[in-house]
């Protein structure tokens, strides 16, 4: 035993620090045995020189417990002894793991959210809790518009109806939708196609591929390699392909959000092959989108949000303190959602190199944007493959990439974490299984009209709607700066421009409701309050219209002040304060239930 301790210790040091200093470099060279021993025979040497203090201390009070706990036990039979000892770890056992469950939740939600929690499961408290979601959920009924028409259809119709029937009950239907003509989009984002010429040939194309499916590669050979294709073109875009890395690879997937799920899931599971990692941690910026929640609480990964600089940025230095032995993955933006700005990607990079961790870039808002932004002379800084560190991107074909709604790019630096994306069934008795992605059965028609898209716009075309896009943004963005009482979060770098008040008093999301009353739908935020505008190709004769707009609202918030009693503003504003978010989450889950029953 004296002989294995030694060795044990010896050998895990030699394994841990064996190529770190001279000293472990000359015991190498000696047999290993030897060399372990010696190692661990001074390490237990050290451990018992630091430790004697301590056990001269102790060693007093460990003998009067133990005299204690004879006498108390000499009354007992042996099997006596040994039950109370069964029941006694058996009480220590349940005792921790109560105590590690409590610590996740504390850790995972924080001391004041647990708090919380546990008042609202007092009975009294849950009662009230329970009327007042019944009375959020009367507003939100009350407050949705009516719609007009027949009754909701709650059972399959006894007979069937007429193409002429159903055509015309479509129109009925999409005649309450918000109508845009070309150029003058009065929605955030949302409508990203433009030209209908355009419009028309992917919907052709779609129609000339609906019944297709890639998950039958041998039946729709076709649309098996028009998927490589949009992967090779967004790929070469973005720092892959022959002018770039060439083992840059990836898949097509049904949006964003799966793109970004993807990722998560083929990076978890990646680290875990490679470092063993069983408790994976992911690093984000409180600015990152919120798929990334969603892809945590799915694969059960613990989120470590780090907040954003002042430029709304995320900084390698915060990242650089965020990291743990558990971190699997680090997000960047590319860029953030909420305020168009480009995280410190190259920085960032640099660390998770360093740390041997992935590095994820979200390029969905961004990806067919800022290449061509560059190309046009903007000072975008290198936010792709072409940075050493940047393991997997995200990026949509169906916003800036102009196709139909449906489609996106997940990206990865080579065919070895790609792989870790695939489910692959060996024991089925179906057959053999091998799918890309969470999807088993896909539309051939959607990757047909993202194929149809890039190549129908090429390059050219492109940097032509890139330069439009940019320049209404920066249009409305200096048309922002010079409206009193408004402040430009950040300097975007795309054509997401943020604003929030300059000073307090001015109610953002009063002008908001206001806008919205004159027939505009920008995007609302929080932390710091404040909105956006997502510029589009569909967006370029609007931007007069819409400065005048919110300098009109601006002025009359300031005229006047008071606290807004009706629109989202009060809810806004309710939820931007509100210390115990998961009432907020009820809420949001209590309109999430009203949508799915109208």
């Amino acid at each position: 035993m004296r002989l294995k301790l030694p060795y044990f210790l010896g050998a895990c040091q030699l394994s841990w620090h064996g190529s770190c200093d001279q000293e472990n470099m000359q015991l190498l060279e000696r047999p290993l045995v030897q060399a372990a021993v010696e190692r661990g025979q001074q390490l237990a040497s050290q451990l018992q020189h630091w430790a004697e203090p301590a056990l001269q201390h102790l060693r007093p009070h460990v003998h009067s417990m133990a005299d204690v706990v004879d006498t108390r036990l000499e009354g007992y039979r042996p099997w006596q002894v040994a039950a109370l000892a069964a029941v006694a770890v058996l009480f220590l056992v349940q005792l921790t793991s109560v105590a590690q469950y409590l610590l996740a939740r504390v850790q995972e939600t924080g001391v004041k959210q647990c708090f919380f929690t546990f008042v609202k499961s007092l009975p009294i408290v849950r009662g009230i809790v329970k009327k007042q979601l019944a009375g959020i959920e009367t507003k939100i009924r009350a407050g949705r518009k009516p719609t007009a028409g027949p009754p909701l259809l709650q059972s399959l119709p006894q007979e069937g109806s007429s193409a002429v029937d159903i055509i015309s009950r479509l129109q009925a239907k999409e005649a309450k939708d918000v109508k845009f003509s070309e150029g003058r989009s009065t929605v955030s984002g949302t409508l990203y196609m433009a030209g209908r010429e355009h419009q028309k040939l992917l919907t052709d194309a779609y129609a000339m591929f609906a019944h297709t499916n890639p998950m039958h590669s041998d039946v729709f050979p076709s649309v098996r390699r028009m998927e490589a294709e949009v992967v090779g073109m967004t790929a070469s875009m973005l720092g892959g392909g022959p002018d770039g890395d060439p083992e840059v690879c990836g898949a097509m997937t049904s949006g964003g959000t799966e793109s970004i799920l993807t990722a998560v899931k083929a990076s978890r599971d990646y680290m875990r092959s490679v470092k063993g990692i069983r408790q994976p941690e992911m690093i984000i910026a409180d600015s990152a989108h919120a798929a990334f929640f969603k892809a945590a609480e799915y694969f059960r990964i613990r989120i470590i949000k780090v907040p954003v600089g002042k430029d709304y940025r995320l900084s390698a230095s915060a990242v650089r303190q965020a990291i743990t032995k558990n971190t699997v993955l680090v997000v960047a933006s590319s860029p953030c959602f909420p305020h168009g700005v480009i995280d410190h990607v190259e920085d960032i990079a640099k660390v998770a190199r360093r740390n041997g961790v992935l590095l994820h870039v979200d390029a969905c808002l961004g990806g067919f944007v800022l290449p061509f932004a560059r190309k046009l002379g903007y000072p975008i800084p290198p936010f792709h493959f072409a940075v050493a560190g940047v393991t997997s991107m995200s990026v949509d074909t169906h916003k800036f990439g102009m196709a139909h709604k449906g489609t996106s790019v997940v990206l990865y630096r080579n065919k070895a974490l790609r792989r870790h994306q695939y489910t692959q069934i060996t024991e089925w008795t179906g057959g053999l299984y091998i799918s890309p992605g969470f999807a088993g059965s896909r539309s051939g028609a959607l990757i047909t009209t993202a194929w149809a898209s890039m190549v129908h716009l090429g390059e050219s075309g492109y940097l032509k709607i890139t330069d439009q896009i940019l320049k209404a943004a920066k249009r409305f963005e200096a048309g922002v700066r010079e409206i009193d009482g408004l402040e430009v979060t950040g300097e975007p770098d795309m054509c997401v421009i943020g604003f929030k008040a300059a000073r307090k008093g001015l109610d953002i999301y009063k002008v908001n409701d206001m806008m919205s009353a004159r027939g505009w739908h920008l995007n609302a935020l929080q932390f710091p309050p404040s909105l956006h505008m997502c510029f589009t190709a569909q967006h370029t004769g609007v931007v007069d219209d819409l400065l005048q707009d919110l300098r009109e609202c601006v002025q009359a918030v300031k005229d006047d002040p008071s606290p807004a009693k009706e629109g989202m503003a009060p809810v806004y504003g309710m939820a931007s304060v509100m210390p115990d978010r998961s009432v907020v989450a009820e809420f949001l889950m209590t309109y999430q239930d009203v949508l799915l029953s109208e």
